[in-house]
């Protein structure tokens, strides 16, 4: 107990109170009690107190400690990511002030402005010798207004690139890797710029093999297929079918590589196109969390000059933009083969117009409507593979020369009538209809005996919006041309 000297100096002195001392002198120490008590009182209420500050105190730099240690963490985590996305697939730190990247990239006067970025996919499979450009996405993004403006570029599209001369776009980057390992990019962010006349402010390339964690870090992507992807090994071998469908990693990464459809690059540049639109939609509608997460699986994917504070504000100043908010196009072109390579040639002035129209913020109609699905019923391929109806179409010559017999695979009762009358309403003659050995296959098998005739069999594919063209080998026994093996796969 803490006393004050008084208090101390009165205690030293007293004495025990005698029974016969009279009521004055047990008043005057009953006073002296009641101070001694009020003191004590005192003091204890003042330590307490004291120790309450002393346990304040402590909480607060306990907390503060924390916090000092959160924001170390945050800022060590971000410096690791932006790390990994300044960091190239060959291991190279990205010198984004210097060279080719200082005189392409023209950052926007406001962070909030308007701004065109390039999106590249490169295919680095071991069978290939080079790393390569298999997609050029050029990306306009006005976080004001809430829109997008995808447009991809034909990798053949002729070009000029400096100290190349003509050549075809994707060759800026394999060209540049072979004379420096790691230029590639910088010198196909310039030739895109001078191509398209664009300013351009950011780049990200991204590595199609990690699409699959990001995908699956999503749960899936909702994709709306438009045609049927079945037994393209090349792409990877898994059937994806047309119809609204959620696509998982491995999935997501067929369908962005296919290019097994009647039009070819075109098809798979819109498939990459209407992928990057779902992606786009879903990760815009995550929670911040969600968003995160994507950023971390990104920045194992993905080599761009942008930083993880960067993408978070782009994401956040996009979010609840609406899917028709994504304007999709591709750059307005024609073939030519005339000097032995084929070309993409770009229609100079309907190019520029697309561009101006997309800066002025007025959105030509999507072109990708008509791209892709079942070959309309109207089709019947002439020569050059021209149809009646004005599209152009892998050369078949006369459906009536091809005789198709089908059989029933599923059990379905009806379902081989149904698919004969199909394809002879399409010019082929119809052969033999009857039933399989067994009645439990899962997918259409459109069977051809000769290799020239696998283009056949991608057309009635084409036609029916399902089944798999697949090569007899002297599997099956028929006497028709082509034979059809209807799985539960059927569409009525």
């Amino acid at each position: 107990m803490n006393l004050s000297p008084r208090t101390t100096r009165n205690t030293r002195n007293r004495r025990p109170l005698q029974k016969d001392e009279g009521p004055l002198r047990t008043q005057r120490r009953a006073k002296q009690l009641s101070r001694l008590d009020a003191a004590g009182g005192y003091a204890q209420i003042r330590s307490q107190r004291s120790r309450r500050k002393t346990v304040v105190k402590a909480l607060g730099i306990t907390l503060a400690s924390l916090l000092v240690v959160a924001i170390i963490g945050v800022a060590a985590f971000a410096l690791v990511v932006n790390n990994k996305l300044g960091t190239d697939f060959t291991g190279n730190k990205g010198d984004f002030d210097s060279g080719t990247f200082k005189t392409t990239l023209v950052a926007p006067e406001k962070p909030e402005d308007p701004f065109w970025m390039l999106l590249m996919g490169t295919d680095d499979r071991e069978d290939l010798e080079l790393p390569r450009t298999d997609t050029l996405i050029l990306v306009r993004v006005d976080q004001a207004n809430k829109a997008m403006a995808m447009i991809s570029i034909p990798r053949d599209t002729y070009v000029e690139i400096e100290g190349i001369g003509g050549e075809k776009i994707n060759t800026a980057y394999t060209y540049a890797e072979i004379e420096k390992p790691g230029s590639g990019t910088a010198a196909t962010l310039k030739a895109v710029s001078r191509f398209s006349g664009v300013d351009i402010s950011y780049f990200a390339q991204v590595n199609f093999d990690g699409l699959i964690r990001l995908v699956d870090g999503l749960n899936g992507v909702e994709v709306d297929v438009p045609v049927d992807i079945i037994g393209d090994y090349d792409a990877g071998g898994l059937d994806i079918y047309a119809g609204q469908q959620t696509l998982d990693g491995a999935h997501a990464l067929v369908f962005c590589r296919s290019r097994e459809f009647l039009n070819g690059d075109y098809q798979r540049q819109a498939n990459q196109r209407t992928f990057l639109q779902a992606l786009a939609t879903k990760v815009l509608a995550s929670n911040p969390a969600t968003i995160a997460t994507t950023v971390t699986n990104l920045a194992d994917m993905t080599y761009t000059n942008m930083d993880i504070a960067k993408i978070v504000k782009v994401a956040q100043g996009m979010a609840g933009m609406k899917e028709n908010g994504i304007h999709t196009y591709t750059v307005p072109s024609t073939t030519d083969d005339t000097t032995g390579t084929s070309y993409v040639v770009a229609d100079a002035d309907a190019w520029t117009q697309l561009l101006r129209s997309i800066e002025a913020g007025s959105y030509p109609e999507r072109q990708d409507e008509g791209i892709g699905g079942v070959v309309p019923e109207s089709y019947v391929a002439g020569p050059g593979g021209t149809a009646t109806d004005g599209s152009t179409q892998a050369p078949l010559g006369n459906p009536g020369d091809y005789t198709v017999e089908v059989r029933n695979g599923n059990g379905i009762t009806g379902s081989a009538k149904d698919v004969s009358d199909a394809i002879a309403s399409a010019g082929y003659v119809p052969g033999e209809v009857g039933d399989a050995q067994n009645s439990d296959y899962a997918t259409t098998l459109i069977v051809y005996k000769n290799d020239g005739d696998k283009r056949v069999a991608d057309d009635i594919r084409q036609r029916l919006g399902y089944g798999k063209p697949t090569a007899s080998r002297g599997a099956y026994t028929f006497s028709g041309d082509i034979l059809v093996v209807v799985g539960k796969d059927f569409k009525a």
